[in-house]
């Protein structure tokens, strides 16, 4: 039987759904790497960093293993032309765009407040350190990675009055390079920048980047939604358009039956001959 172009267009909405759901394991793959990312750098902060702060990270990663499970469903439904799974598929859909959407307002709405929050917490860190060894390590930590010295610069170490072996009011994490002068001292290049201004860029690249993923992610998926819903109305006048032909073909049946007798006698009527079984005796009378 030919293919109509009923047939011919709901083939095609399929393989592209088929194909946009491939794209969407890459973009789960993404959103899963974004995720892990940032929520890797915020862990390496962690001490100087507010929970909320993870959540947006956290909400991608479950997001994109989501988008695994859900691409899956959708494909089932395209190749099984069910329309209850692909309504389903849609909808899914919708909510992880919505949750994907809730993430990137809500990075960038942590970045309020987010230079005196870090100050608070660096400072607080700074007063423990060498009492606390969590402390002490988050502290060196910071300043090593992010080559940097106290919140705004070395004096405040002044303000802690914390003294190292060396007779330094600030940690041996702030010298950028030292130099032993003789037994009892040593020369030190202290970093010149403050630790706050290199936190809060971190913080507001990261947001930026999963505000910005998420976004660019969620367009990609309400492209998957428009073709989901298409599919589903195809899917469903597809099979109204089965039906319809399935009643006409029993009605043509119906109408195309024609009882004997009620027709041209001569064409309606067979002749029928009948062979005697024995031979007609007749007698007669005398």
């Amino acid at each position: 039987m030919a293919a109509t172009h009923l047939d011919v267009g709901l083939r095609c909405i399929k393989y592209l759904l088929c194909a946009v759901n491939s794209l969407f394991v890459l973009t789960g793959v993404m959103i899963i790497s974004v995720g892990t990312t940032i929520y890797a750098l915020y862990d390496d902060f962690k001490d100087f960093l507010d929970p909320t702060y993870f959540s947006p990270a956290t909400l991608l990663i479950v997001v994109g293993a989501l988008v695994f499970l859900i691409a899956f469903f959708g494909c089932c439904g395209a190749v099984k032309e069910s329309t209850c799974m692909v309504l389903v598929f849609a909808v899914s859909l919708s909510i992880v765009l919505v949750l994907e959407v809730a993430a990137a307002i809500s990075a960038y709405a942590l970045q309020d407040g987010i230079k005196n929050a870090l100050a608070d917490r660096i400072n607080a860190t700074m007063y423990k350190y060498g009492s606390n060894a969590d402390a002490t390590y988050a502290i060196d930590f910071l300043q090593s990675r992010l080559k940097c010295c106290g919140i705004y610069g070395e004096e405040d170490w002044s303000n802690v009055g914390h003294t190292t072996s060396n007779g330094y009011p600030f940690p041996e994490s702030c010298c950028a390079w030292s130099r032993v002068i003789d037994i009892s001292q040593t020369e030190c290049g202290i970093y010149q920048d403050g630790c706050i201004g290199r936190m809060v860029m971190i913080v507001e690249r990261s947001a930026l980047n999963l505000g910005t993923g998420a976004i660019a992610i969620a367009l990609i998926q309400f492209t998957g939604i428009m073709f989901a819903c298409t599919l589903g109305r195809a899917i469903r006048r597809q099979k109204t358009e089965r039906e319809r032909r399935k009643w006409q073909l029993r009605q043509s049946l119906v109408d195309g039956y024609q009882p004997l007798g009620k027709n041209d006698p001569l064409t309606t009527f067979p002749v029928v001959y009948m062979q005697p079984s024995e031979p007609l005796k007749t007698s007669l009378v005398s």
